[in-house]
Formats: C-alpha cells, sequence, structure tokens
C-alpha cells in the first residue's frame, strides 16, 4: 500500500539506496557529526529521542542534535567522564576529579546526585534506574540506589581501572578496563569474571546494541563487536590514526573513547580525541574532539546485498536469518521492507517484490498494509484470484482500507475472479 511507503520512503532511500557496493563489505559506515568539539573525550549517552550528549572529561557536556547542530548542554563539572540517560531522559554524569555524580534534568540544570566515588566513570543502569558505577581510580564498582544511596557492588583483581559499562540483556554488566585490553562480566551479584580481550591494549567504553557489545579500543583506534559468547570481531578502522570517513574497512579513529547506541538500535555514537598538532609544539592548542555515527547495516541492506549475490532465495534466506538472530529479530522491519518491496517492484522484479511481501505478512500477520502490499503485487503479476484473496484479508484486519475496496471493484469490474 503506498500510503505508508511515501511517508518513509525519501528518508529510507538517503541512506540504503546508493547501493551495497558502497557501503563496504560489512554493510557499516562511518561519518563525522560533529567536527572540533573544544574539548576531550568522556562518556557519551543517547536519548530516546536520538539526542546526543558528549562529556569533555573537563567541565562541560555538548548536547548533538543527530544532524549536527552542537550547544552547550551542561556546565561547572568536574572531570565529566562517563554517563547515562534515566527513565525520565535526566542525564546522569560522573565527574571523574571531584568524585561525584550529577543529575541534568532536561533543561541542563545540575544537581549533585550522589558522591563518595573514586575517579568515576562509566554508568550503566538497571530497569528501576539503580545505577553501577565504574571507579576508575579505586578498581571497584559502586551501586546507587535511584534515590541516591552509594554502597559497594563489586571488587577483584581484574578491575584495572574500569572504565565503560553497559547492562545487556542476559542482566549481566560488562566492563571495559581502560588500563588493559581485558573485557570483564559482572553478575548482577557482582561477581567479576575475564569476559574478552580486544586488541590495542587499553579500552574506552562498552555498549549494547542488536544483542551484542560494541566497545572502543582507546589506544588501538579501533570499534570492536563482542558477541555475548566472548566472540571479537573488527567492526571498524585501520588502527591508524585519523578522521577518515566512510566504509568501515576504510575508516580511520583517534582515540576513541564515549560509545552509546542510538534509540533505533542500528547507530551507534563514539567520540574521538582529535590531535591534529606536532608533538614539538611549545604550547598546544585546546583539546579537540568529534563526535561520529558508525551504521550497522539495516535489513534492506542485507537483503539488497544477498539478492544481487545470489537471487531471490538467497534474499528470502537472509531474511530468515535476520529474523532468528537474536541480535535482529526483535526489531520492526515492516516499513522497511514494505519500501524495499515497492522499490523492487518499481524496477521490474516482481518475483522478488511478491516474495518480500509475502515474508512481511509472515512477520506482521496482524498489518493490513502489508497483506494490501502483498495483494497489489499479485494483482500487478495478473494473478487476481490472490490479489482478491489478500486485498479481502487486508479488509478483513482493517474495514476501514479504502485502497483495498477500490482494488476489489477495479479486479472484479474486469472480470476477475
Amino acid at each position: 500500500m503506498r500510503n505508508l511507503n511515501i511517508l518513509f520512503a525519501t528518508a529510507l532511500m538517503l541512506t540504503q539506496t546508493s547501493g551495497v557496493s558502497a557501503q563496504g563489505n560489512n554493510g557499516v559506515r562511518v561519518r563525522t557529526v560533529a567536527d572540533t568539539l573544544v574539548g576531550a573525550v568522556g562518556g557519551v549517552a543517547v536519548d530516546r529521542l536520538g539526542i546526543i550528549y558528549s562529556a569533555d572529561f573537563g567541565e562541560k557536556v555538548f548536547k548533538i542534535m543527530p544532524d549536527g547542530r552542537v550547544s552547550v548542554f551542561a556546565t561547572g563539572l568536574y572531570g565529566s567522564s562517563g554517563n547515562a540517560i534515566d527513565s525520565r531522559g535526566n542525564l546522569l554524569q560522573s565527574s571523574f576529579s571531584g568524585n561525584y555524580i550529577s543529575r541534568i534534568d532536561r533543561g541542563g540544570n545540575a544537581e549533585v546526585f550522589a558522591e563518595g566515588f573514586n575517579g568515576p566513570v562509566g554508568i550503566a543502569l538497571d530497569s528501576a534506574d539503580n545505577l553501577i558505577v565504574c571507579n576508575c581510580s579505586g578498581n571497584t564498582l559502586s551501586r546507587v540506589t535511584a534515590d541516591g544511596v552509594v554502597s559497594e557492588f563489586a571488587t577483584s583483581e581484574l578491575l584495572n581501572c574500569p572504565n565503560g559499562i553497559t547492562r545487556a540483556g542476559d542482566g549481566n554488566y560488562y566492563v571495559a578496563n581502560f588500563s588493559d585490553a581485558k573485557l570483564l562480566k559482572v553478575t548482577p551479584d557482582g561477581v567479576v569474571t575475564e569476559f574478552a580481550t580486544l586488541p590495542g591494549g587499553g579500552n574506552g567504553h562498552v555498549a549494547f546494541a542488536r544483542g551484542d557489545l560494541y566497545a572502543t579500543s582507546f589506544r588501538g583506534h579501533r570499534v570492536y563487536r563482542v558477541t555475548l559468547e566472548g566472540d571479537v570481531t573488527l567492526l571498524a578502522g585501520t588502527g591508524a590514526i585519523g578522521e577518515t570517513d566512510g566504509a568501515a574497512a576504510d575508516a580511520t579513529f583517534s582515540w576513541p573513547n564515549g560509545i552509546a547506541t542510538g534509540p533505533t538500535g542500528d547507530r551507534l555514537y563514539i567520540n574521538d580525541y582529535l590531535n591534529r598538532f606536532p608533538p614539538t609544539v611549545e604550547v598546544p592548542p585546546a583539546p579537540l574532539s568529534s563526535l561520529r555515527q558508525v551504521t550497522l547495516p539495516t535489513i534492506s541492506t542485507v537483503l539488497t546485498a544477498a539478492l544481487t549475490g545470489g537471487g531471490v532465495d538467497e534474499m528470502v534466506k537472509a531474511y530468515r536469518t535476520w529474523k532468528s538472530e537474536p541480535g535482529t529479530a526483535s526489531l520492526f522491519t515492516e516499513i522497511e521492507v514494505n519500501v524495499m518491496g515497492y522499490q523492487l517492484m518499481g524496477g521490474g522484479q516482481m518475483q522478488a517484490a511478491t516474495e518480500l511481501f509475502k515474508l512481511n505478512t509472515e512477520s506482521y500477520p496482524q498489518s493490513f498494509n502489508a497483506y494490501d502490499s502483498l495483494a497489489e503485487a499479485y494483482m500487478r503479476s495478473g494473478e487476481n484470484e490472490l490479489a482478491i484473496e489478500f486485498y479481502e484479508k487486508s479488509l478483513e484486519i482493517n474495514p476501514a482500507n479504502q485502497n483495498a475496496v477500490q482494488m476489489l471493484n477495479r479486479i472484479r469490474g474486469t472480470g476477475g475472479g
């Protein structure tokens, strides 16, 4: 059904119809959202509106819109490092040098929320807004209740300047050490075990998206994907220091540190520490940072690659794989797949479009629009009996679907069915 297609096609086509070859072998791309932010790099957090907050490891936090507009969100901090967004949209911000955590409302007004830490950096929240905080200087983790009561959560010789932390879908916490290359797993009752090692020798922060962990290698100038089974693969970055955007295999990073997941789950936001002056400069200029976006493959890029490389059967196989894997199974794909189906239909690839619409009805059996689109594909192919069947199914779900009524009248008026 075209009405929903029109609403979303423009935005999707901007990011998805440039071709898989332009996306790189794995479909991951890197772009710079905001450049030359005056300050170093602390943590990055993203709220449910997609607004990004990047701390400068100094006195302030930047507020960055997805389109790159930058403003100063909060000032007066003392070593602004790790951060997180609570259920009400407040930013919880560590001050590494002041050993406290601020709560900053959406207007940028800050108050001390909890104190008594030892070099606090990363923050992770549970569903009740309780915090687990990394004490980088103290090599411990603290627990903070939603009303600000602080207690010890975990101690271990494995904690070596714990810097980044995230809570994954399995209920465990995962911690990135800054002073070595280890990722650690911490159970909800505070038991610490070694989990994985990233190449590069020193980690930044870690985020959870699509069933996997994503971690920055601060000294390795790369970003890694880590499964919950502990398998490590390179996501993006050549390892050379730089600011190159583009396909993941060609992109470069410069001391990447903070990392956070966007609300749709297919964007990662990372801040880079830029060092553009030669080491011989007697008085170095103010530190600079940038915000980078790493775009993960969408279902349409995966399906396009499969269709191009192996035909309709491979496309169907890729779809079923996407819908069965834990990291992507729960992602909402109805609209995106519908858009791709119309693009294929417009390009004369009727078999591929029909199979895609059929898959959409399997995944979203209560969507009148999915059945409407499938019916249109059959109508265009001259299979009027099937078109009638699925237009009637669409009407059964949504009796107000006037497009189905009109199409049924058109088909029956020509003697079909």
